[in-house]
């Protein structure tokens, strides 16, 4: 447990008084014939004090001129020892005469954040007894330029200090009389400060006005913190709702404007996903969001299942929110060890490797297919026949005059001349050749020789059937092929299958 600046001063002010003897005099602990300076006289008040002496001692000592609010040291007044050392008879000796139960130290500690802090529930209630209304020590707190969380000049709020120590009935009894459960600090309101796990000072909060739509400094809710801890935060996060907690709120910009759904999703829990899903979490973005998609974040999770409860769910796997374009391109572009697995998903929920956008500045994206083969030198020819089983196509033009061109793909492929199969599966569903563009490109003669007699001459009647079938056959599946009842030789060649 850490303490306050001032406990840990008091706490080497007893230590000091133990090692030192303890009273001077075995019955008062003073010289009744000598003059004492008040300071001297306060000293003396303190230590008894921390000794527990008995209250008729302390009592003497008052008599003798001791004032019960007069501070020893540091600002800290006898009551602020009493009340560290939890002695609750001094204590109330020391309010009967006059000790001020809210006065601060020199860094602004009082006896009531002594309390809190080291949950003496008794002596908070005695002091309660001595003052109106908790009030907010900060006397002035003024956020940073431009922001809206202080620079606290003093210490935390007795309300804090208690949640923050685990002290419950300390903290509710602050609550009932009038401490501030939207108190801000430099992390953020008090709300924030609290961890996922600690469900009783949360729903506690809540119950005496907590606002449960806050940020903190980093820009979350209570929310997305509580996704951050899995499933061990599905009891925050119902609390949180039932006190009217927006689940779809978007995040500050430092933190990407995500939803809570977002961090659920990033978490990896998929009890967590659900959760959410089934108490109104959005699944899909304003057009002008800007930023990586839930299903985005899915799909860079790398987790096919999870995956696939976000898209049962209802999330569009057409929408493009970045200039990555949509969850196909990402999948296509990443290093996934369950590719295969989520790019079929995503286009079993009716992504096209096809698909082409040209952007509000001029830019065009390529399409999912096309960004496949520019993200990597190694190509697997697996994904190559989920493509083609899904009706890519090969457009013989560079990418600069059709975003689905595989020009310069097929090139860089023939160049390296590890991939032959691949290459002549490509060249095999080719379309709308571009005779210029091969002409100008970098082929290796042999090749280009091949490709423009390709590109020349007439198409075969069973590949221009082919080749229909796959630009206007929509949606081209091959669970809608295979339905057709065709030989299998013919459902594989119209999937674009050699082998």
């Amino acid at each position: 447990m850490e303490y306050s600046e001032t406990a840990k001063f008091l706490r080497r002010q007893s230590q000091s008084t133990d090692t030192d003897g303890g009273d001077t005099d075995s019955d008062s602990g003073f010289d009744t014939d000598t003059p004492i300076d008040q300071a001297t006289l306060q000293r003396q008040l303190a230590d008894k004090i921390t000794n527990y002496a008995s209250v008729d001692e302390i009592r003497m000592l008052l008599v003798a001129g001791a004032k019960a609010s007069t501070p020893v040291v540091r600002g800290l007044s006898p009551l602020h020892y009493a009340c560290f050392i939890n002695y609750f008879a001094a204590a109330k000796l020391l309010l009967v005469r006059g000790a001020k139960a809210d006065a601060v130290d020199d860094i602004g500690c009082s006896p009531l954040h002594l309390c809190a802090e080291h949950g003496h529930f008794r002596m908070m209630k005695l002091l309660l007894q001595y003052i109106d209304e908790v009030r907010q020590y900060e006397k002035v707190v003024k956020p940073e330029k431009g922001t809206r969380y202080p620079i606290r000049e003093t210490v935390e709020e007795p309300l804090c200090l208690a949640i923050k120590n685990g002290h419950y009935e300390c903290a509710r009894l602050l609550l009932e009389h009038g401490a501030d459960p939207n108190a801000i600090y430099f992390e953020g309101p008090q709300i924030c400060m609290v961890s996922p796990l600690d469900t009783s000072f949360i729903k506690l909060l809540l119950e005496f006005g907590a606002d449960p739509n806050v940020f903190d400094r980093k820009g979350l809710t209570p929310i997305m913190k509580a996704c951050r801890m899995k499933n061990r935060g599905i009891d925050a996060i119902e609390i949180l709702i039932e006190h009217g907690a927006d689940i779809n709120l978007q995040a500050e910009a430092r933190a990407d404007n995500r939803t809570a759904l977002h961090y659920a999703v990033l978490s990896g829990n998929h009890e967590l996903v659900r959760y959410l899903i089934k108490n109104g979490a959005e699944l899909n973005m304003p057009e002008d969001y800007g930023k990586p998609s839930v299903l985005d974040i899915a799909v860079l999770k790398d987790d096919p299942a999870l995956l696939q409860i976000i898209i049962d769910a209802g999330a569009s796997p057409h929408a493009v929110h970045t200039h990555i374009g949509t969850p196909l391109h990402l999948a296509c572009c990443s290093l996934l060890d369950n590719q295969y697995d989520i790019i079929k998903r995503l286009m079993d929920a009716g992504s096209d490797c096809n698909m082409q956008k040209t952007f509000e500045d001029g830019a065009a994206l390529k399409s999912p297919m096309v960004e496949y083969f520019r993200s990597r030198d190694k190509i697997d020819p697996v994904i190559v026949s989920l493509f083609t089983a899904y009706g890519g196509r090969i457009i013989m033009k560079s990418p600069l005059q059709d975003s689905r061109g595989q020009l310069r793909n097929i090139m860089r492929l023939a160049v390296n001349k590890q991939q032959p199969e691949i290459v002549e599966t490509m060249l095999s569903l080719a379309e709308e050749h571009d005779l210029a563009a091969i002409e100008r490109i970098s082929f290796p003669e042999d090749l280009k020789k091949a490709v423009i007699e390709r590109a020349k001459s007439p198409p075969s009647l069973q590949n221009l059937v082919r080749l229909y079938l796959r630009r206007t056959l929509k949606p081209f599946t091959p669970d809608r092929l295979v339905a057709f009842g065709l030989p299998r030789d013919v459902t594989a060649h119209l999937l674009g299958w050699i082998n």
